[in-house]
């Protein structure tokens, strides 16, 4: 393990620097973009994840490798902050904060022309509050207007993308929704799938905004707190299944069929008693409860179970979607990314750090080896870490030079 630990960090230390830009276009502040295939562009859940790993830095690192790196606190913080920024800056006046913001290119004020139209978005990924509060913690400088506009972005949420029935949020489409191809999502009706990544991130966001705001002596912590709990609790209800132990996205597209003979009018009877519908799709995001922290030990054991499963832990790590649905492909694709089975770094992480949060540090160090054996074997094969891998043979998919979500191995060395 150590000389593979080495071979990444060196390679992260050589190359991580590189996500650090300066302001261009929209982006009025420095800012971080993920490497190959994005440049110029600032990504909701990429840069909170970038952002997350360098903050490590210093943990991982000497002062001076750090220094040398280009990667000082002092290097990072105007970043880590400023893609905060430039997102907020981005903001509506009814909440809605863009997905991404780009510097120029093709995407280059598209959010606001769809927006202005009227056009249902997709918004920012549930992550700015936590990014915003990892700013916070450690560079300071959130102040009252910036927590006003989080309280904003999470009210966009709560009025355009919220079941009331079922207390879930729901994506508005498969657009831009970071795991581009997740099959509860992907080319499914409008307005139906109560994602479980989605609703487990949600509710790690307003853990976060409860924190900013009682750190501002702000009373609205409080509403912030009960709105975590209550998405917990129907999180619990609605998304765990206790015959399959595990959590699965949820259908909430119920639709009724009007239609009469004379004055008999079919199924007026009887409504639905049930508020949703499970989506039995084993994907990596059934264990994002284990990273927020929704789980409770019962259920956190239960579902460890699915990862002893060979067609959901492979060989380099977490399959993205378990390798007995009918859905699987190792295809390389870049429009959609490939979520259908290929290894990323980012699930390898969220579900190695809910691991350790449940105690279950043997399971956690199997898949720390097996992530630092794949990034170590494609740096020292091809030179380069990669945007996605093969399960089973580590062989990389598309985009070398891609940093992002891989950095976060520097916390797992």
């Amino acid at each position: 393990m150590g000389d593979r630990a080495q071979i990444v960090k060196q390679y992260i230390l050589s190359r991580a620097a590189g996500v650090l830009k300066a302001p261009c276009g929209k982006l009025q502040h420095p800012f971080i973009d993920p490497g190959a295939g994005y440049a110029g562009e600032l990504w909701d859940w990429d840069s909170y994840f970038t952002a997350y790993a360098l903050c490590k830095i210093r943990e991982k690192c000497t002062q001076k490798e750090a220094a040398d790196a280009g990667l000082s606190d002092g290097d990072i913080a105007p970043h880590v902050t400023g893609s905060i920024l430039n997102f907020l800056n981005a903001q509506e006046s009814d909440g809605y904060t863009p997905v991404m913001v780009a510097g120029g290119g093709l995407f280059d004020g598209y959010f606001k022309r769809e927006y202005d139209k009227g056009v249902p978005l997709n918004q920012h990924k549930p992550f700015l509050c936590q990014a915003a509060l990892q700013a916070s913690e450690r560079f300071g400088g959130i102040d009252g207007a910036i927590a006003d506009k989080l309280v904003k972005y999470l009210d966009y949420y709560e009025n355009n993308q919220y079941d009331e029935k079922s207390g879930l949020f729901f994506w508005q489409d498969d657009i831009m929704i970071g795991i581009d191809n997740n099959p509860t999502v992907f080319f499914r009706p409008p307005r139906t799938c109560a994602d479980i990544y989605l609703n487990s991130f949600l509710y790690a966001e307003y853990v976060a905004l409860a924190q900013i705001l009682d750190k501002l002596g702000d009373d609205r912590s409080a509403i912030a707190t009960e709105k975590a709990e209550k998405l917990k609790t129907a999180v619990n209800r609605e998304m765990w299944d206790e015959r399959d132990g595990i959590y699965y996205s949820q259908d909430i597209g119920f639709y009724r069929a009007a239609r009469k003979i004379g004055d008999f009018e079919f199924h007026a009877g009887q409504t639905p008693a049930w508020r949703t519908v499970p989506l039995k799709i084993r994907f990596w995001g059934c264990f994002a409860p284990l990273y927020t922290g929704i789980a409770d030990a019962r259920r956190a054991a239960r579902l460890c179970e699915h990862l002893c499963d060979d067609d959901i832990f492979a060989k380099y790590g977490i399959r993205t979607l378990a390798r007995n649905e009918k859905m699987y492909d190792l295809g390389k694709t870049s429009n959609p990314s490939n979520w259908l089975g290929a290894v990323w770094t980012v699930p390898n992480f969220i579900v190695y750090k809910g691991l350790l949060r449940y105690g279950l540090t043997e399971m956690a160090d199997k898949l720390k080896d097996a992530t630092i054996e794949l990034l170590s074997s494609n740096i020292t094969k091809y030179g380069d870490m990669f945007e996605s891998y093969q399960p089973d043979t580590g062989e990389p998919n598309l985009h070398a030079g891609f940093l992002s979500f891989n950095l976060l191995a520097l916390e797992m060395l």
